[in-house]
């Protein structure tokens, strides 16, 4: 099933949440980043050298999202909030935005175009996710974010926007605005994916990693097949 397929039958949900690493994203954006930033300064190399061993256990389902958000603090350095923002806005126009699925985009203008509520609910750091989510024009954006004390970073907000803590903050935005999982749409690309999958009423597995693969056969979710990514 292609994008196009999909926005003809548009699930009737109020809110249609979107992953976005793989499932907006051709590529993982912690390693575009972690890639653009390399060409800028070393602490781009040292990021790259650490996503490696993050990678792996995110491939093999065994990601500590503890361990990814020191990742994220690490990124973040001794940068000033607005430091990073600014950063994050440059990698988007200069990297990011050219990666974004042109299906993806569709999907999300057509739920738009309904009068549907779109909400990028994703991992990334709020800063570097940000600009795909305005981008795109979609409603909300819930992701992993520090907290600002005194004009820096402090500690990461919890819960943390990942696997059960998706569920958590999926679940109080939906009815905040007087809407049920059962309501909702989810577009995920990972196994760390499969909880709010579970609970939506319109769930949807996009480019699937092998385990979500199997598990949506064998719940017989709709499996979407994005590509092709370009400026948009």
């Amino acid at each position: 099933m292609n994008a196009r397929d999909i926005a003809v039958r548009l699930p009737d949900a109020g809110i249609a949440f979107f992953d976005l690493d793989e499932t907006i994203t051709d590529e993982d954006t912690d390693s575009l980043w972690a890639s653009w930033r390399s060409g800028r300064d070393v602490r781009g190399w040292a990021e790259r050298a650490w996503l490696l061993k993050l990678y792996g256990d995110f491939r093999n389902g065994r990601l500590s999202i503890a361990a990814y958000i020191r990742y994220q603090r690490f990124r973040v350095g001794r940068l000033s909030p607005d430091e990073f923002r600014a950063m994050a806005r440059d990698f988007f126009e200069q990297s990011g935005r050219a990666h974004i699925y042109r299906g993806a985009k569709d999907l999300i203008d057509a739920y738009r175009a309904a009068g549907r509520t779109t909400v990028l609910l994703t991992a990334q750091n709020d800063c570097i996710a940000a600009p795909f989510a305005e981008h795109l024009g979609m409603d909300a954006m819930i992701a992993n974010r520090f907290q600002v004390e005194g004009g820096r970073f402090a500690d990461a907000a919890r819960p943390y926007s990942f696997g059960e803590g998706k569920v958590v903050l999926g679940k109080n935005y939906a009815e905040s605005r007087g809407f049920s999982l059962s309501q909702c749409a989810f577009y995920g690309d990972s196994i760390y994916d499969a909880p709010l999958l579970d609970l939506v009423g319109y769930p949807c597995a996009v480019n699937p990693d092998p385990m979500l693969e199997a598990r949506a056969r064998q719940m017989n979710w709709p499996i979407a097949r994005f590509s092709g990514a370009g400026p948009a």
